[in-house]
């Protein structure tokens, strides 16, 4: 190859998988070829358009319309709020009803320990549903029909034992957005463009239980509890009006599972359906270790939207509504650090100028000058180095946790504790956003049980600690009731760092057991 050639170069990419993954492209192989520029240099998304632009596809989500893919995304991420708003804008309202329905703080504080228990529990079986049958649009749409049936129960019980039990199925209904929305997700972006993606979707849900006790305290202070459940249940009928109109069906059977059978085929046995079938990625510890880290500081949340209440009256006398104020500066911090982790990507591709390289997902590759084909194959990144992204958030998390508990201890100005929530609101997302993509990399198919797995466990852990949390304070106080929740945590964090070795080979065992192949998911 002469200079000349070499400076007006182009990369032919071969679009073998890409063939794969669309039935209706031909049969022979197609080859690309994109330009790059005089850096050598190549943003993978522009590639990404190039392949998936090839041939119009309607029933492909990954060749949606930018615009459609995120209508749908706006729509669940609206939606996904229900779940951690309906768990938590119950708190304002504890001592309300204590006194309404004649029982105890303890059986008050029940109610809203088993809605997050059976929030935990609901999604195994939608999960199940969804991979069984082939669906995430029926799930999303059977879910919200339960939970509107039972917000509405909720809101006429006139009895403590009904308003448990009830709220145990509502928690059985809120939670299917959360859990499933980010597999369709997958199901519509490319993985180079999930990450914000994601970042966006789960903001919803990390500010819902910030924003839940805000709401509450003005609905109890204003309207009384028993309107925490019908604008709860009218938000989830509008969200069900614009999933039915705006959501279709994203389900992608992966290439590599079995085709279901055709119209001649004989009959086969119906299925049972299993809801504890996710459970077992729990025996390859990259997930288990990587869902028990993010299930404890994701669950921090809970624990402390169950504490502020008392607290900030006992210490600083507030009302229901300005307690719940207090609950907006660890969203501020969601936020903000939203806002940079997206700036930071917006800056990385704008500045890869190096040269010999590929930019991919915001990380690089080295090719040879030399090199005119380069195979997909080659255009990857391993998920582990998604974990080093986390690495900040896990260490501002303890930090603020620990100092939060013992500025509360010492009764400082409430100025102090509330610019602690905001360091910790942000260092959870900071450290959750790459830690959950590389799960959603590394089990590419099975990414609706991931998310089941995750939010069961993060539900349950979340879920008996609001129950421990209330008599730990009473016994150790506050400062070290913090102190041992964030030794829990940083006992849990240090495995993590076995993965970044562990975790390819952990990853193949994968593969193989569920025999597949380790195609191109990561272009």
């Amino acid at each position: 190859m002469t200079d000349k050639e070499k400076n007006n170069s182009s990369i032919s990419i071969n679009n073998d998988d890409q063939q794969q993954q669309n039935d209706n492209l031909e049969e022979n192989k197609k080859t690309l070829v994109v330009d790059i520029d005089e850096n050598n240099s190549i943003n993978s998304k522009k590639l990404t358009q190039e392949l998936t632009t090839t041939k119009e596809n309607e029933d492909d989500p990954f060749l949606w319309p930018k615009k459609k893919k995120w209508i749908i995304l706006s729509v669940l991420s609206c939606g996904a709020i229900i779940a951690p708003i309906s768990s938590t804008i119950f708190y304002p309202a504890f001592l309300t009803v204590q006194e309404q329905l004649h029982t105890s703080d303890i059986l008050v504080t029940t109610s809203a320990a088993v809605f997050l228990i059976f929030q935990g529990i609901g999604p195994l079986g939608w999960a199940t549903y969804s991979d069984l049958k082939h669906t995430r649009r029926n799930v999303y749409l059977a879910s919200l029909v339960l939970f509107i049936i039972a917000s509405i129960i909720c809101a006429v019980s006139n009895n403590i034992w009904l308003l448990i039990v009830v709220r145990c199925l509502q928690a059985c209904g809120s939670n299917a957005l959360h859990a499933i929305g980010p597999c369709t997700i997958s199901d519509m972006f490319v993985p180079e463009e999930r990450g914000n993606a994601f970042g966006i979707f789960y903001l919803f849900p990390l500010i819902g239980p910030l924003f839940g006790p805000t709401f509450g305290g003005y609905i109890t202070q204003y309207l009384g509890w028993r309107w925490i459940f019908w604008l709860i249940a009218i938000l989830a009928f509008i969200v069900l009006i614009f999933i039915f109109l705006f959501v279709p069906e994203t389900y992608r059977k992966h290439k590599n599972l079995s085709p279901p059978s055709s119209d001649s085929s004989p009959p086969t046995k119906r299925k049972f359906i299993n809801p504890l079938a996710s459970l077992i990625l729990f025996r390859y510890p990259n997930l288990s270790i990587v869902l028990s880290y993010i299930s404890l500081f994701l669950s921090l949340i809970y624990i402390q939207a169950a504490l502020i209440p008392r607290e900030f009256n006992r210490i600083y006398h507030l009302s229901s509504s300005h307690t719940g104020l207090v609950f907006l500066s660890p969203a501020a911090g969601y936020i903000i650090a939203l806002i940079a982790l997206q700036k930071k990507t917006e800056n990385q591709k704008e500045n890869d100028n190096m040269e010999g390289v590929v930019v991919i997902k915001d990380e690089i590759i080295e090719i040879s000058k030399e090199d005119d084909i380069i195979n997909l194959s080659l255009i990857k990144i391993e998920p582990e180095r998604r974990i080093h992204g986390t690495w900040l958030g896990a260490i501002i998390i303890p930090i603020c946790y620990l100092a939060y508990g013992w500025l509360l201890e010492h009764k400082v100005p409430v100025i102090f504790p509330i610019i602690v929530m905001f360091f910790g609101g942000f260092g959870q997302l900071l450290a959750f956003n790459p830690i959950y993509t590389y799960l959603v990399d590394s089990f590419p198919t099975k990414s609706v049980w991931v998310n089941a797995n995750l939010t069961f466990l993060r539900q349950m852990i979340a879920g008996i600690m609001s129950i421990l949390s209330v008599p730990m304070e009473d016994s150790l106080g506050t400062g070290w009731t913090f102190s041992v929740i964030v030794f829990l945590y940083i006992i849990i964090t240090l495995p993590v760092i076995s993965v970044l070795f562990k975790g390819k080979q952990w990853r193949s065992k994968f593969r193989n057991d569920f025999n597949i192949e380790d195609d191109n998911i990561y272009i």
